[in-house]
């Protein structure tokens, strides 16, 4: 099935981020089954980067090439980087999905699909094909007092 991804991170002066395509397996029951499939095809897809990351990115290709709109469109998401996976580091799914979950109990972040706020990790969730899945990574502000 596939859903769009959309992160949403506090304190940016633009939060304009389109939503990516991600593929998902099955459909998930639950707002943790809904976590679980997304942070499985995200580590999936960071590790199929990783795995096709050169060796050593200051010897032969290095990855595209970048263009002036390339660079602007990296400037408008508040980072510009080449894509490049440094270590060939692999993420552990398994570790990812518990902290995931861990992260959504304590509050960390909220969830919201099509713009309806999702509730505890056992709240029956309903997903269908083009729905849009919007993460908000939730903060804290520290001042003199802490």
């Amino acid at each position: 099935m596939k859903i769009f991804f959309e992160q949403k991170k506090p304190g940016r002066t633009k939060q304009t981020i389109e939503p990516v395509a991600v593929e998902i397996d099955g459909c998930p029951a639950s707002v943790g089954a809904l976590i679980e499939v997304t942070v499985r095809s995200c580590v999936a897809a960071f590790n199929k980067k990783a795995a096709s990351s050169p060796e050593d990115p200051d010897i032969g290709d290095a990855g595209e090439v970048l263009d002036e709109q390339g660079i602007s469109n990296l400037v408008e998401t508040g980072r510009v980087a080449f894509g490049i996976v440094y270590g060939n580091r692999q993420a552990d799914a398994d570790k990812a999905v518990a902290n995931a979950l861990q992260c959504y109990e304590d509050g960390m972040f909220r969830m919201f699909l099509n713009g309806v706020p999702l509730g505890d990790i056992h709240s029956p969730v309903e997903v269908r094909e083009g729905a849009c899945l919007s993460v908000v990574r939730l903060t804290l502000l520290a001042g003199r007092m802490w």
